[in-house]
């Protein structure tokens, strides 16, 4: 029976695994891209009380970059949503109270 849960487990989760792959992934950043939609680019942060997830896209014909961000606290989480200038990328702070995008 555990055989059958683990099996289950690794084949359930193997084509997330494959997909995962057709991004590109550098320097700890994940990005992808589709041409109707624009280029997605995420990151991971580490701050001494937090973890923050930031996400920007850039739309083909947009006029500016939309961002997203979460930071992850030991017993809480807080969204944050922001806009930047097309050529700008997105920042997450996470390490304010409270958490606040920004743009460079």
């Amino acid at each position: 029976m555990r055989f059958l849960f683990v099996s289950l487990f690794i084949f359930g989760c193997l084509p997330f695994t494959v997909r995962a792959s057709a991004a590109q992934q550098a320097a700890g950043r994940l990005s992808t891209e589709q041409r109707d939609i624009g280029r997605l680019e995420t990151r991971i942060q580490r701050y001494d009380q937090a973890l923050g997830v930031v996400t920007q896209l850039r739309r083909p014909l947009g006029d500016e970059t939309e961002c997203n961000g979460i930071c992850f606290f030991p017993s809480s989480s807080h969204p944050v949503a922001w806009r930047c200038a097309p050529n700008d990328s997105c920042n997450l702070h996470c390490d304010v109270n409270p958490p606040v995008g920004g743009c460079h």
